[in-house]
C-alpha cells in the first residue's frame, strides 16, 4: 500500500511542483553539460590556459551543490507543510512515522531521478551548444555530434545524490520528530514578524536606506583611488549592503502601510485594500527569505556586471594593444633573426621597422591628473613618433593618412583616453619642443598599440622636419634627450599561434646586470637577467583573452542561471502553495461582484508586485556599485560600454526572472480557477 501511495505522490506532486521540477531538471543539465566540457579533451588543447577551466567548473559545483541543497530543502519544508495534514492523518490511522518517512523519501527521489534522467538528455544538448561556442570562439572547426562523457555522468549523479541525500535525510528527521498536532497544524504557523511595532519598522527602514547609501559611499572611497584601493573598504561595504538588505524587507511591510493604506482615497480605489493587505501580510512572514532572495539577486547582477566589464577589457586590450599581428621592440635596430624565423613560419603580408624617440616631458600629463590614467604613462620623457611612420602604420591598418604643418602636432591615444586630452588642449593646445611652440592639432584614438608599445597611453606625433632635429639633438654628447627603442610589426595571411609566439621570444637577447639590495639586514649582491627587447603576438594574446572569456563568461552565466532559477522556483512554490489559501478569498470577491477579468488583473497585480520586490533593491544598488567599480575598468572601458553592460544583465536578468513570473500566474490562475 505505501508503495503505491509513494507512486501516486510522486505523479501528484510533479503536477503540483512543475516548476520546482522544471528547476530541478535544468540544474542537472547545466550540471551534466559544464562537466562534460570540464572532461573535453577538445576544449582542454584549445589553449594551454583552457586547461585551468576544467578546475574551475569543478569548483563552481561545490557552490551550485551548496545553492540546490538550500533551494531543495526550502521546497522540502513547503512539501512537508503543504500534506502535514495527510502525515497527520496517517498517524491517526495508525501508520509508523517511519513508513511515512520512507514513502516521503521514495517519492521525492522517484521526482527526483527523473528530473536527473530528463535532465543529462537536455544536458548532451546544451553541452553540444555550448561546446560548439566555445569553438567558434577559437575559430576551430566543430561538426555537431551526440556525445556522452561517462565522467560527466559520474559527477553529476554524485552532486545529484549528494544534494537530494542530505535533504531527505534533514526531511526524514523532522518527520519522526514532528509530532500529530503539529501536523495537523502545520499549515496555519507563520514566520513571525520580526519588529511588530510600527514605529520601530519605520525607524528600521530609514536605517536601511542609510547603510545601503553609506555601503555606495565606503565602496567609492576604494575605487576612486585605485592605486591605494585595499579591499578593505568593498569588504566593509558588502556587509553593510548585506545588513541594509535584510533590515529593508524586515521593514518594508511598515513603509506600505504608511504610504498606502493611511491614504484612504488610494487605500479604498477599487480593489488596493485586498490587494495591499494581502501582500503586507505575507512579506511580514517572509522578510528574512526576502532579504536573502535580494541579496543574492544584487550579487547577481553586480557579479554578471564585473564579468562583462573583464571581458571587455580584455577584448579592447586585444584590439587597443594589438592591431598588428606581430610587434618586436629592441634597443638594436638588427631584426634579421626575427625577420628570418617570422618568413619561415608565417605568411608575412606587411611589414615595417621604424623608431620611436624619446624626449623630455611636456605638461602634456597633466591632462590625466585625476583621471583613470593618472600615473600610467611614461614619467621621464615623451614618446614621439614621426609622421612619416605614422603614417604607413596607418595604412598597416587601413585608416586614412593625416598631414601636418611643420608647427603641428598630434596626440596619438587609448580611445579611453581621448576625451581627457580633448577637455585639456581646449584651454591648453600649445606644447614646447626644442624650445619651439608647437600647435597641438587633435587628438587621435584609432588604435595603433599605445599599451606599452607605440607609447605607454599616448605619443606625440610630429612632422618629419622636427623628428629631423630630434635626432640631430639626440648624437649629441650629453644630450638632454633618450634613445628610443627601435620597432617591427608585421601583418600575416593568417593568425599566429601560442607556439610561433613561443619560438619567436627565443630570439630575444639577454643582459646580466649586477644588483644590489639589502637582505635581512646585510648588502648583498646579485645578478639580474634584463630582457634586451620585447615579442608580442596577436594571435598569443588573443588565444589567452578568449581562454579567460570563455571561462569568465560561462561561469558568470553558469551561477547566475542557477541562482536566478533557485530564487524564482523559490517565490513561485511560495504563492502556488498559499493559492489554496488564496481561494475562499477570491471566491468573495466574485461574489460580491468582482467579474473574471478584474480577478486575473488582480492575481496578475499580486504575482507582479511580489515577484518585482526582491528586485528592486538589486537594481536600485548594483547601478550605481558597477559605476563605481567601472572606473578601475574605464583604462580599457569606456561608460558608454558600462552601461550597455548594465542594460544587457538586467534585461537577461528579468527575462530569466518573467519566465517564472509568467509560469507562476498561469498555475496560480489554474489553481484560484479550479474551485470556482
Amino acid at each position: 500500500m505505501l508503495r503505491k501511495l509513494s507512486f501516486r505522490n510522486a505523479k501528484r506532486q510533479a503536477k503540483d511542483y512543475i516548476i520546482y521540477f522544471i528547476t530541478i531538471m535544468m540544474t542537472v543539465a547545466l550540471l551534466f553539460s559544464f562537466n562534460s566540457i570540464a572532461a573535453s579533451s577538445d576544449i582542454a588543447e584549445l589553449s594551454s590556459s583552457m586547461k585551468n577551466f576544467s578546475k574551475a567548473i569543478m569548483g563552481i559545483n561545490s557552490i551550485i551543490v551548496l545553492v540546490m541543497v538550500w533551494l531543495v530543502n526550502y521546497t522540502m519544508k513547503f512539501m512537508l507543510e503543504k500534506r502535514s495534514k495527510e502525515f497527520g492523518t496517517y498517524q491517526i490511522l495508525g501508520i509508523e512515522k517511519q513508513d511515512i518517512s520512507n514513502m516521503f523519501t521514495v517519492e521525492n527521489l522517484l521526482i527526483g531521478m527523473f528530473a536527473l534522467v530528463v535532465g543529462t538528455g537536455v544536458g548532451v544538448f546544451l553541452y553540444q551548444m555550448f561546446t560548439s561556442i566555445i569553438m567558434n570562439l577559437f575559430a576551430q572547426p566543430y561538426q555537431i555530434s551526440i556525445e556522452f562523457s561517462w565522467e560527466a555522468v559520474k559527477t553529476t549523479t554524485l552532486c545529484f545524490f549528494v544534494m537530494f541525500g542530505l535533504v531527505l535525510l534533514n526531511s526524514r528527521r523532522k518527520i519522526k520528530k514532528t509530532k500529530v498536532h503539529d501536523l495537523l497544524y502545520a499549515d496555519k504557523q507563520n514566520e513571525n514578524n520580526h519588529i511588530k511595532n510600527a514605529k520601530g519598522n519605520q525607524m528600521i527602514f530609514i536605517l536601511s536606506i542609510i547603510l545601503l547609501l553609506g555601503g555606495l559611499w565606503i565602496l567609492n572611497l576604494d575605487y576612486s583611488n585605485p592605486a591605494e584601493m585595499t579591499g578593505k573598504n568593498t569588504l566593509i561595504a558588502i556587509v553593510l549592503w548585506v545588513i541594509g538588505i535584510y533590515l529593508f524587507y524586515v521593514s518594508i511591510s511598515s513603509f506600505i502601510v504608511k504610504r498606502y493604506l493611511e491614504n484612504k482615497t488610494r487605500k479604498y480605489k477599487k480593489n488596493n485594500l485586498f490587494l495591499y493587505r494581502n501582500l503586507t501580510s505575507k512579506i511580514n512572514t517572509m522578510s528574512i527569505t526576502l532579504g536573502t532572495i535580494a541579496v543574492a539577486f544584487a550579487f547577481i547582477m553586480i557579479g554578471g556586471n564585473v564579468a562583462l566589464l573583464m571581458n571587455g577589457m580584455l577584448n579592447n586590450e586585444i584590439a587597443m594593444g594589438y592591431p598588428f599581428e606581430i610587434m618586436v621592440s629592441s634597443p638594436d635596430s638588427d631584426f634579421s633573426k626575427y625577420k628570418e624565423y617570422m618568413e619561415k613560419n608565417a605568411k608575412i603580408t606587411d611589414l615595417y621597422e621604424y623608431r620611436l624617440y624619446h624626449i623630455p616631458k611636456t605638461n602634456l600629463q597633466k591632462a590625466l591628473d585625476n583621471t583613470t590614467f593618472e600615473g600610467r604613462y611614461d614619467e621621464a620623457y615623451e614618446n614621439v613618433l614621426g609622421l612619416t611612420d605614422y603614417n604607413y602604420l596607418r595604412k598597416m591598418l587601413g585608416y586614412d593618412t593625416i598631414t601636418l604643418k611643420e608647427n603641428e602636432t598630434i596626440i596619438q591615444c587609448m580611445k579611453t583616453a581621448q576625451k581627457p586630452f580633448q577637455d585639456y588642449i581646449r584651454k591648453h593646445n600649445k606644447i614646447e619642443i626644442l624650445g619651439k611652440e608647437i600647435i597641438i592639432k587633435d587628438v587621435y584614438g584609432d588604435h595603433l598599440a599605445q599599451i606599452s608599445f607605440n607609447g605607454y597611453t599616448y605619443c606625440l606625433v610630429v612632422p618629419d622636419e622636427v623628428l629631423a632635429e630630434i635626432v640631430k639633438m639626440d648624437l649629441e654628447p650629453e644630450s638632454p634627450f633618450y634613445e628610443g627603442d627601435y620597432k617591427l610589426v608585421a601583418n600575416t595571411e593568417e593568425m599566429t599561434t601560442e607556439a610561433f609566439y613561443q619560438e619567436l621570444s627565443d630570439y630575444i637577447m639577454y643582459d646580466e646586470i649586477e644588483q644590489t639590495a639589502i637582505i635581512a639586514g646585510e648588502k648583498q649582491q646579485y645578478t639580474m637577467n634584463v630582457a634586451l627587447g620585447n615579442v608580442q603576438t596577436k594571435g598569443y594574446r588573443t588565444s589567452i583573452t578568449k581562454s579567460m572569456y570563455t571561462m569568465i563568461s560561462f561561469l558568470a552565466f553558469y551561477v547566475a542561471l542557477i541562482f536566478i532559477m533557485a530564487t524564482a522556483t523559490i517565490l513561485a512554490i511560495q504563492q502556488l502553495s498559499d493559492s489554496e489559501k488564496y481561494k475562499y478569498r477570491y471566491d468573495l470577491l466574485k461574489k460580491l461582484g468582482m467579474s473574471e477579468i478584474e480577478i486575473n488583473q488582480t492575481i496578475l497585480k499580486q504575482l507582479l508586485f511580489y515577484f518585482a520586490l526582491p528586485m528592486i533593491i538589486p537594481i536600485l544598488l548594483s547601478i550605481p556599485a558597477i559605476l563605481i567599480i567601472g572606473q578601475i575598468f574605464t583604462i580599457a572601458v569606456t561608460i558608454q560600454e558600462i552601461w550597455q553592460n548594465i542594460a544587457l544583465v538586467i534585461g537577461i536578468f528579468i527575462f530569466v526572472y518573467g519566465i517564472y513570473l509568467i509560469a507562476t500566474n498561469i498555475q496560480f490562475d489554474r489553481n484560484i480557477n479550479g474551485s470556482r
